[in-house]
Formats: C-alpha cells, sequence, structure tokens
C-alpha cells in the first residue's frame, strides 16, 4: 500500500527503507510481525518527519504571505503632526487588512526621512511637505490649506478670512525647530511671497508649544488646517487668503 502511494514499486521502496535503517543504524521495522509494525526508533522517525512536513508547509505559508505584503514587519517614520491628521484612520485601516503585519512606528522629523529611508531605518515615511528627493518614491495622501492660528480675543479672531498680508506687523512662531525643517522656510516663502519677511520671535521644536505660545499671546503661528480640530479652546483657526 506504502509503494502505491508513492507510485513507485514494492522492491524499490523496501531498498530504499534498508538503506536508510543502514545509514541511521537503526532498525525502523518489526518485520516479523504482519503486517510491519514501526519500532520504537521508526515512531520516533514517524513523529518528527510529520513535525518537519507540518513546519516546512507552515514556512512555505509565512514566506508566500510575506511576498503578498500579508505579513512581515513595516517600519514606518512618521512626523508628529500627522498624528493629527492622516496616520491614525491609515494605521487603523491597514492593520485590519492584514493583522499579521508586525508595524513599528519610528517618530521622525520630515527633514531626517529621507536619510532613515536610505539607510534602511524605516521603510516608508509619513511627512508633511517634503522635500523632493530623487531617490525616493513620493505620493500625495493629503493636501490641506495654511490657516493662521491666534490667540482668542485677538483683533483678527474675528475675521472669517485673513489675508495673509495682514500678518506683516505680526510676531510669529514658527515650527518645527532645525536648520533642515521644511515647514518653517515655506512659511517664511509665504510670508515673502506676500510682501513682507516675518518677524520669528519663536521656533518651537513641537506643535504643542507653538499653540501655548499662541494661547499666551506671544504671537501667531501659520500651520496646516488639519491641525485645527485637535487645537485648544484658547486659540482660533482662520483661513488664509493670499
Amino acid at each position: 500500500q506504502a509503494a502505491e502511494k508513492l507510485n513507485i514499486a514494492q522492491p524499490a521502496l523496501s531498498q530504499q527503507l534498508r538503506l536508510l535503517e543502514r545509514r541511521l543504524g537503526v532498525g525502523l521495522f518489526e518485520r516479523d510481525a504482519r503486517p510491519y509494525r514501526l519500532t520504537e526508533a521508526g515512531m520516533l522517525l514517524k513523529d518528527e518527519a510529520e513535525r518537519l512536513l507540518s513546519d516546512f508547509e507552515d514556512l512555505v505559508d509565512r514566506l508566500q504571505g510575506l511576498a503578498q505584503g500579508k505579513s512581515g514587519r513595516l517600519r514606518i517614520g512618521f512626523t508628529r503632526s500627522a498624528i493629527y491628521g492622516v496616520m491614525p484612520p491609515a494605521i487603523k485601516a491597514f492593520t485590519a487588512l492584514h493583522p499579521d503585519v508586525e508595524l513599528q512606528l519610528h517618530e521622525i522629523l520630515t527633514e531626517d526621512q529621507p536619510d532613515a529611508l536610505r539607510t534602511g531605518v524605516i521603510d516608508l515615511g509619513i511627512a508633511r511637505d517634503p522635500a523632493v528627493s530623487p531617490q525616493i518614491a513620493q505620493e500625495v495622501l493629503l493636501r490641506e490649506p495654511f490657516v493662521v492660528a491666534v490667540p482668542v480675543g485677538h483683533p483678527l479672531a474675528g475675521l472669517d478670512v485673513v489675508p495673509f498680508a495682514v500678518l506683516e506687523t505680526e510676531p510669529f512662531i514658527l515650527f518645527p525647530r532645525g536648520e533642515a525643517a521644511n515647514f518653517p522656510a515655506r512659511v517664511k516663502a509665504l510670508c515673502r511671497g506676500a510682501g513682507f519677511e516675518p518677524n520669528v520671535v519663536y521656533q518651537s521644536y513641537e506643535i504643542e508649544s507653538a499653540l501655548g505660545l499662541v494661547a499666551a499671546g506671544m504671537g501667531v503661528s501659520v500651520v496646516t488646517s488639519g491641525l485645527a480640530p485637535f487645537g485648544r479652546s484658547d486659540v482660533r483657526f482662520l483661513p488664509l487668503d493670499g
């Protein structure tokens, strides 16, 4: 029956089994019994062979899942402000579709993400207004307009829309702080486009501190509209015109 299942001749199967016994140095069958029975060594070999086959099939499934993106590990870099927008629903949707993929999250500034990608620290990055790099593929997930954050009670707080040029006389609080930070440079470029150089009184490392200083009346801050729903009750976020 074994020879039939393997689709080989019985003498050839018997010869292969004897060769295996000689190689292992132990008998695998009680040949005096009818029908043949496995010896204790034969039972051990059978159990281990079944386990190895099962492990191999499991390995094949895992490798196929890895190749298809259904399992494995995904290392994501994100800038802190992404937490206030696209990232939470994206992570939730991804884990629902790919529950076997291990996510590793790394908080990394936008300007530091290209190096993290090139060196293999992360597999993808979620950033705001990243610099274009020919070595890195980019895809826009969301476009958000700029708004200005002002303290409640500020003369501009009653406006529905703030002309950008009006901000010329306002002290600016920028974020994030850093020589290579892209976002402050973008805000400065917008100010210059409106015909003035911003009066920067403070540059914060984090959005939370920047908005806290705005609430304290230290200045105004230009941010993206996605931050508004997660802002403070003592700060107003107003659309910008021009």
